[in-house]
């Protein structure tokens, strides 16, 4: 489905944004 690979791509967005600060 399209909404659960959106909300999988924003989860691994978010997880590199906390691993990048």
């Amino acid at each position: 489905m399209f909404f659960s690979s959106a909300l999988r791509a924003r989860a691994a967005g978010l997880t590199a944004q906390w691993r990048r600060i």
